[in-house]
């Protein structure tokens, strides 16, 4: 068992925390992680939720009845709404709210997310934003299934940067990230480049055929 750093749960050789910045924010953050994502050590929700003091991170699936969300969305200086895709969302952008938000952010793969926000009727009601990212993500390490999408820290830097108008404030909660998926290549270039050097031991000798057609033709 190798030692645990107990903030970011990563080994202590790859932890990240030193470069966590601490950015504090009107926009109330409640990060919803779907229990696949918990312990994915290349998952971002975590990441992010150390980011920000003002932020909640919350595991499950079933949102219909929790005390936790229903404190979250009853704020009423700062009406929810979720940050997730949809015919009818708002282009965040160009028409951000005009007051203070609590962002709701379903984390995990688009096809929990859409699970999730599709069996919690209280998260499908929700105002919806979106916007489209300004760069092509860094998650060089997992394969987005379009061009526009990007990692859970990726968005919320992105979009708290549009809500509170100061995009390079949030762009320092990118730098653990990066940090992260460089650490993660290297570590894999490492693991490679060790297979392709074990040396091979020597060929076994072929047993000798006993088959009468040895050597002829058909």
């Amino acid at each position: 068992m190798r030692d645990t750093c107990h903030a970011c749960r990563r080994p202590l050789s790859h932890c990240w925390c030193g470069l966590l910045p601490s950015i504090e924010t009107r926009t109330r953050v409640v990060l919803l992680q779907h229990p696949r994502e918990r312990d994915v050590a290349i998952g971002t929700a975590r990441m992010a939720s150390l980011c920000l003091p003002n932020s909640e991170l919350h595991v499950g699936v079933d949102w219909g009845d929790v005390p936790a969300l229903d404190r979250a969305l009853s704020d009423p200086a700062r009406p929810a709404a979720l940050l997730y895709p949809g015919d009818d969302a708002a282009d965040l952008f160009t028409a951000p709210p005009p007051g203070p938000i609590t962002l709701v952010v379903v984390d995990g793969t688009w096809t929990l997310t859409r699970k999730v926000v599709r069996t919690n009727p209280r998260l499908a009601a929700l105002p919806r934003y979106a916007f489209n990212p300004p760069s092509p993500s860094d998650y060089r390490i997992r394969r987005e299934p379009r061009a526009a999408c990007v990692s859970t820290i990726e968005a919320l830097s992105y979009a708290l940067g549009a809500l509170e108008g100061d995009p390079e404030r949030f762009a320092a909660m990118l730098v653990p990230f990066r940090a992260m998926i460089d650490a993660q290549i290297a570590a894999e270039s490492s693991q490679h480049r060790g297979r392709e050097r074990r040396p091979r031991g020597p060929r076994p000798e072929r047993p000798t055929p006993t088959s009468p057609l040895r050597g002829r033709s058909i």
